[in-house]
């Protein structure tokens, strides 16, 4: 698909064409599955995501900002689905141990369960920003990149990553605000 079918795709979704959305799910959804299955063994899994992502597309195609291409959005929203369910099914795995410990060790793993459960929190709250912010702050904080290397890196101004980042970490203190408390304990 090329960039002005594909915009014109999207202009129409935007607009709740319900037909719009089905060219969109029927070109994509074999090839993000295919992706997701490299990620999961799992192909029932493998669907749920999937369908889950183009739900979502579905739900908030009003809302939608994508600032590269459609199948790199939907790769990503892949990707960070995902990773979610990795973590998700980590949370259950220690809930599991703990089920099966004495009830005094359950308590020492309490704190486990609130950080994996704070951290997850955290991940969907910078999954929630715009796609350049998200990935600029992910360069800085975890792939711990200089403002100078990042703007090199993605060839934009340093005055741009400035912002960027301002503009997440803004957000993210909006939406972490009810957490800041059980942050400062965090492992």
């Amino acid at each position: 698909m090329n960039k002005s079918e594909e915009f014109f795709l999207l202009q129409r979704l935007k607009e709740g064409d319900i037909h719009a959305f089905e060219v969109i799910f029927n070109y994509y959804y074999c090839n993000l599955s295919r992706y997701l299955l490299l990620l999961f063994k799992n192909e029932l899994l493998v669907d749920h995501i999937a369908q889950d992502i183009f739900v979502y597309l579905w739900e908030n195609r009003e809302t939608l900002e994508i600032k590269t291409s459609l199948e790199s959005y939907l790769y990503s929203a892949g990707r960070y689905k995902a990773l979610n369910q990795i973590r998700n099914n980590q949370l259950q795995e220690v809930i599991r141990k703990k089920i099966g410990n004495s009830p005094g060790s359950a308590t020492i793993e309490t704190h486990e369960l609130e950080d994996l459960e704070l951290r997850n929190i955290i991940d969907e709250a910078i999954t929630a920003l715009p796609e350049r912010c998200q990935q600029i702050f992910r360069l800085s904080r975890e792939e711990e990149m200089s403002y100078h290397d990042i703007a090199i890196f993605l060839n934009i101004s340093v005055n741009t990553v400035e912002g960027q980042m301002s503009i997440a970490l803004k957000k993210l203190r909006s939406i972490l605000k009810p957490y800041y408390l059980k942050m400062l304990f965090i492992g």
